[in-house]
């Protein structure tokens, strides 16, 4: 697998990532459409976009072996969180107008596992390579769901969740993730795998059949060492937001550098840095 460009040393806060990527016509993907009246509780309404752009929120354990800090020899890691989709976006630039986290509309929420391997990159950044990753995707039809990140363990939502539905699941194809110590403190980029339940195939409507594989990444905002360090094993925090494009087919050659390359026109730049850790 290639590396990912660097690129994403340019982006800024998840706020200003996902504004940025909706606003974008550079980063269009193919169209599709989303039948926001298969809801329960919404207004019939035909959504056409391209993108959906998402924050996300996640814990991270990182195993050392040999006590000598990330050496990439079985250094393991298991990365728990949730994500929210934030907005529709349009090829043209722009957020298209919907339902996602209107007054009276609906949410969409992620709960998503990975594991990998974590090695050095330059020399103070971590390389994280993906193993696996599974994630379903859930229609919260009255907003009421409460998601946080436990302590340990995978994330369960909290509120009523009782009239969730799973839209979608996710298996991993390609995947990779920085951790920088400079501009932004880091970037990911999958490929993954997607399979519609019959709930999404009434929500996801078009094309159909809907697409099998999406384009999924962005950038990590904060990254906080909580306990531990990179010598001995660590847990950490992770905050961030980002995009997904639906693919037709797998990119040639077979990498998922992509979306990194149609970031390149968004040409922002910050002199924070925001590396934290305790």
């Amino acid at each position: 697998m290639k590396p990912f460009s660097r690129i994403f040393k340019l982006l800024l806060a998840a706020s200003a990532v996902s504004a940025a990527l909706i606003g974008t016509p550079a980063m269009a993907g193919p169209l599709f459409t989303v039948d926001e009246g298969s809801v329960p509780g919404t207004t019939p309404n035909l959504v056409e976009a391209d993108r959906i752009s998402f924050e996300y929120h996640a814990i991270i354990d990182q195993t050392i072996v040999g006590g000598d800090g990330l050496a990439g020899a079985g250094d393991t890691f298991i990365e728990t969180g949730f994500l929210t989709k934030a907005a529709f976006g349009s090829p043209t630039g722009g957020s298209v107008p919907s339902q996602l986290n209107a007054l009276g509309g609906y949410r969409i929420y992620g709960l998503f596992t990975i594991t990998g391997e974590a090695d050095p990159f330059g020399a103070t950044g971590i390389l994280a390579t993906f193993q696996t990753l599974t994630m379903t995707l859930y229609i919260d039809p009255d907003q009421n769901t409460i998601l946080g990140l436990p302590v340990a363990g995978p994330v369960i939502p909290g509120g009523v969740t009782g009239d969730d539905f799973a839209i979608a699941t996710f298996t991993l194809n390609l995947g990779e993730a920085h951790v920088f110590d400079s501009l932004a403190n880091g970037d990911f980029d999958t490929l993954l795998n997607l399979t519609l339940t019959p709930a999404g195939q009434l929500f996801f409507v078009s094309p159909s059949p809907f697409f099998a594989l999406e384009n999924f990444g962005g950038n990590t905002q904060t990254f906080n060492i909580t306990s531990g360090d990179i010598t001995t094993g660590f847990t950490a925090i992770a905050d961030g937001g980002g995009l997904e494009l639906f693919i037709a087919a797998v990119p040639e050659p077979a990498s998922i550098a992509l979306f990194g390359i149609g970031l390149l026109g968004l040409g922002m730049s910050n002199g924070r840095k925001n590396k934290n850790r305790t």
